[in-house]
């Protein structure tokens, strides 16, 4: 899929917004930290809900955790 979810870009609006790990941010978007951690690691691609929500802890819009990689066939 062409959609890349980036956590380092996470990892440094955390950093900014001062909180300091992985299961601080799931308290504050609401989304269960093993869930969390899944999305973290690349196992799970996060829901737009999940994306929603870490985008409102987060204070940032959905582009700034998404890049758009076409497919080897150019889509």
């Amino acid at each position: 899929m062409p959609l890349i979810f980036l956590w380092d870009e996470v990892e440094r609006l955390m950093d900014v917004r001062g909180i300091p790990h992985r299961d601080a941010l799931a308290e504050k978007a609401g989304i269960h930290r093993t869930n969390l951690h899944k999305i973290s690691k690349g196992t799970v691609k996060p829901s737009f809900a999940a994306l929603g929500k870490i985008c409102a802890a987060l204070q940032c819009q959905p582009g700034d955790l998404l890049k758009f990689e076409p497919d080897e066939d150019g889509q």
